[in-house]
Parts: structure tokens; C-alpha cells; sequence
């Protein structure tokens, strides 16, 4: 995939921005004579940002996901996984991290989520993943959790309740981006730290 294209805002500046993306994704499923699920996800993608203002950039992405599905009770089923994310990113853009631009960044994961259906009209789900994150030397980790339940009163009428939390690591571009529009200058905040929440409803 390959794009140019010139860029106006509204300070009155032009930028002109050629682009070239090449993403791939390998994938194998498997479903075993008992009823078990395999499944291998994969990804490799490359950008390419050239800009013609000295802030482009260009990185290497890939992801890996292994995922298991099992069934251990007629009205029990077991999922469970493990994710890897590794980014090689370089650029003019991200020059907060490190003088030459260049910056890494990882992601893995394991998880496990359980779904039951005691009986026609509820379900069940319940799960926790641990988040492991790294950006150059800086690293952080947490596990989160996750529950709901759906229950069916009648025709078209439920009741839904659920509980979850969330863990989010910045992206090597909201710690390390340097750049400016027009009279504007953004900078990079390299001490910017995990987010994390919940909900439940």
C-alpha cells in the first residue's frame, strides 16, 4: 500500500507525506476430533512515513497470538492465550525518547476466561490477563479482571450486569513525540505513566 498526499492545517502550513504500508498476517486454526481449538495469529506491518518537514518516521510491528479453547464440562468452556508485541520504531518524530529517534517497544500478555451456561437463560463469564509493557529500559505490569452475566426474563428482555478493569501503557509516540504546527510546539513526556480504570454496569 503506498499513498502520497499534501497535508494543509489550519496555521497555514503545507506538508507533503508519502506513506507506505505493508502489512502481512500468517494465521493457522486447528479443531481437534474432541472439540479443542488452536489458533495462531500473526502479524507483521511496516510504515513508512516520509514527510518533507523532517519529521517522518518508520517502524516494524509484530504480533503473535496463541490462543486454546477447551471444553471442560458440557456447560463449562475454558479459553486461554498468550500475546507478544514487539515495535522497532525510528524517526525525526520521536527524538524525546532517545537523540537518534530510535525506540522500542513490547507487549505481552497471558490470559484465561472461563463461560458457563448453568441453564438456558443465563450465562456466564468470568477472565483475568496480566499485562507486561516495556518502552526502551522502562517496563510496568498489572493483571486486570473481568465478569459478567447475562439472564434472560422473556422474549427479548434480559438483564446484564458486569464488571471490568483496564490497564493501558502509552504508546512511544504520546511519550517520546517532538513536533510542531505552525506557532505550536508539542513535547515529549517521558515520565507519562500506565492508566487504569474500571467499569461496571
Amino acid at each position: 500500500f503506498f499513498s502520497s498526499r499534501r497535508r494543509h492545517t489550519r496555521y497555514g502550513t503545507v506538508t507533503g507525506v508519502q506513506t507506505c504500508a505493508l502489512p502481512i498476517y500468517p494465521f493457522v486454526n486447528y479443531s481437534a476430533k474432541n472439540g479443542d481449538r488452536h489458533a495462531l495469529r500473526t502479524r507483521w506491518q511496516s510504515l513508512d512515513n516520509n514527510n518533507d518537514n523532517n519529521q517522518g518516521n518508520f517502524s516494524d510491528q509484530f504480533y503473535a497470538e496463541y490462543q486454546y479453547q477447551h471444553t471442560l464440562h458440557e456447560k463449562l468452556k475454558m479459553t486461554t492465550g498468550l500475546v507478544s508485541i514487539y515495535t522497532n520504531a525510528r524517526g525525526q518524530l520521536f527524538t524525546g525518547g532517545n537523540p537518534d529517534g530510535h525506540n522500542t517497544a513490547q507487549n505481552q500478555a497471558a490470559y484465561l476466561q472461563l463461560d458457563s451456561k448453568p441453564f438456558d437463560r443465563l450465562n456466564i463469564s468470568a477472565g483475568v490477563r496480566y499485562e507486561q509493557f516495556k518502552i526502551n529500559d522502562k517496563s510496568d505490569g498489572k493483571p486486570v479482571f473481568r465478569a459478567g452475566l447475562n439472564y434472560q426474563m422473556a422474549e427479548a428482555t434480559y438483564v446484564r450486569a458486569s464488571f471490568g478493569q483496564g490497564y493501558r501503557f502509552p504508546s512511544i509516540a504520546e511519550k517520546f513525540i517532538v513536533t510542531g504546527v505552525g506557532s505550536i510546539n508539542i513535547f515529549a513526556n517521558p515520565d507519562l505513566v500506565a492508566e487504569i480504570g474500571r467499569a461496571h454496569v
